[in-house]
């Protein structure tokens, strides 16, 4: 199976003061491989540098040592044209769609966007492909002249989604995307990536710290901890039989808040 991202030995380190001690690495020597059409769950609490290796694939962060691959090619390496046409190839969902959807534009703008950017031409071509793009996040097209600030958090994560989707990537990254909804909105939202994932023979990358909401759509799990990868596989060995008591902590951390919600 193909390998759309490739990750290697990945070092990122933040910079600390002119005369502190050289900091520990924010990750440390990250290594994986995310196969077509499928989805790495990336888990870990609050300062086990998941966001930061997210970030690190996003180019937002400088790269100490290591390599990164997408789709064959050195991601590390592109630069100015070369590097925003790539970026088309991803899509990017964040925790919070109401701080990443403009007030002040219609659905319909909101989704226009990306592909105005990326010099698409405005005609009833894009209007139909827009109207599409809310329909496959389950949306109808009554939404498209609607703002995000009358839509509910599930309504504008899909239409978070569904721009995410404008450029149609090879690989959708989701940092934390079910963590500031309800737990019955959070399974919406997971079955509908599911069903994305199945029609748009789409890759996922899903950051999260809750191993357990992960689990149900992701196919390998990727554990970190300080920095360090802990464990990663397929996700039914990963689950069944946890190596670290970390993981074991995670997983029954999932179980207690699904049980209490």
């Amino acid at each position: 199976m193909s390998s759309v991202l490739s990750v290697d030995n990945l070092v990122i380190r933040y910079r600390g003061g002119l005369f502190s001690p050289r900091p520990k690495p924010a990750v440390n020597g990250a290594s994986f491989q995310l196969a077509k059409g499928e989805t790495l769950g990336i888990v870990g609490e609050s300062g086990s540098g998941k966001t930061s290796l997210l970030r690190a694939i996003l180019r937002l962060l400088p790269v100490e040592s290591g390599a990164i691959e997408l789709e064959g090619r050195d991601w590390l390496a592109l630069k100015g044209d070369a590097l925003r046409r790539a970026r088309q190839k991803i899509g990017v969902v964040s925790q919070n769609p109401f701080l990443s959807l403009s007030p002040r534009l219609t659905i319909a703008e909101i989704l226009a966007e990306p592909m105005l950017a990326a010099g698409g031409p405005q005609s009833p071509a894009m209007r139909e492909k827009i109207t599409g793009l809310l329909s496959d996040c389950g949306l109808p097209a009554d939404f498209l002249d609607r703002r995000a600030r009358e839509l509910s958090g599930g309504q504008a994560q899909r239409v978070a989604i569904a721009r995410a989707l404008a450029l149609e990537p090879s690989l959708l990254i989701l940092d934390e995307p079910t963590s500031a909804l309800d737990v019955s909105v959070q399974a919406q939202i997971l079955n509908l990536l599911s069903d994305l994932k199945e029609s748009r023979a789409l890759s996922m990358v899903f950051v999260t710290h809750n191993l357990k909401v992960v689990a149900h759509i992701s196919d390998t799990l990727l554990v970190m901890r300080r920095g360090d990868v802990i464990e990663f596989g397929r996700t039914e060995d990963v689950t069944r039989a946890p190596a670290e008591d970390y993981t074991r902590e995670l997983l029954s951390f999932g179980r207690k808040a699904v049980a209490g919600a």
